[in-house]
């Protein structure tokens, strides 16, 4: 009886997530006319911005736990795992049916380009802000006055570097087994390595400079 009490529940159990499952929703035209528009135009007549985006920013807003697949599938193709993963879309027919399947786990943002479209010169000087906002930042002109120029020292002048620092007269077999000072090996994982490398290294002069004296 027990066996047969549980295969019942487990039976009523099934049929009930069955019936409770989400149907895939119809598309912007199907879902217009039901509503008694004849397009999907009608059912926004006021168009919110001035200008047609050429470009999508879609934020998922909500976790795909639980979710059909069919939901689970149009996110994937998007890029969106996880919530707060940004994907960027073109405005197109085919992408807005997409969108419209998904309507209730992301967040669209138009990207508006107030300083108009990019170009190659761009690359690298460009942001994206969480609104949508498509900034070009300024580059930064190399000043090629001569006055401005450090001047470097030959290559015959540079020092070389000649293993490590030691002390005078070490007889430290710790200092001898990692041959340099103990004591800069244990500063080397504390401080930053452009501050320790002075002392950390034995610096000495550059052989090209007596090969050419």
């Amino acid at each position: 009886m027990l066996r047969i009490r549980t295969r019942n529940l487990h039976t009523t159990l099934s049929k009930f997530v069955r019936n409770s499952y989400p149907l895939k929703p119809s598309s912007i035209t199907g879902t217009a006319k039901k509503l008694g528009f004849k397009n999907a135009q009608e059912m926004y007549p006021e168009y919110p911005l001035d200008e047609t985006p050429k470009l999508w920013m879609i934020i998922q807003v909500q976790r795909l736990k639980y979710r059909p697949y069919w939901e689970k599938e149009a996110m994937r193709e998007l890029g969106l795992y996880s919530v707060n993963d940004v994907s960027i879309q073109i405005n197109s027919p085919n992408m807005n049916e997409v969108l419209w399947s998904i309507k209730h786990l992301i967040k669209i943002q138009p990207i508006r380009m107030t300083q108009g479209e990019p170009t190659k010169d761009d690359i690298g000087y460009t942001q994206l802000k969480w609104n949508g906002e498509f900034e070009i930042k300024t580059k930064i002109q190399s000043n090629d006055d001569p006055k401005n120029v450090v001047p470097i020292a030959p290559e015959e002048e540079w020092k070389v570097v000649d293993g490590f620092r030691m002390c005078n007269n070490c007889r430290q077999k710790r200092c001898l087994a990692i041959q340099m000072c103990q004591k800069l090996w244990f500063q080397q994982g504390k401080n930053n390595l452009e501050r320790i490398g002075p002392q950390l290294f034995n610096f000495v002069e550059n052989p090209l400079k007596h090969r050419k004296t």
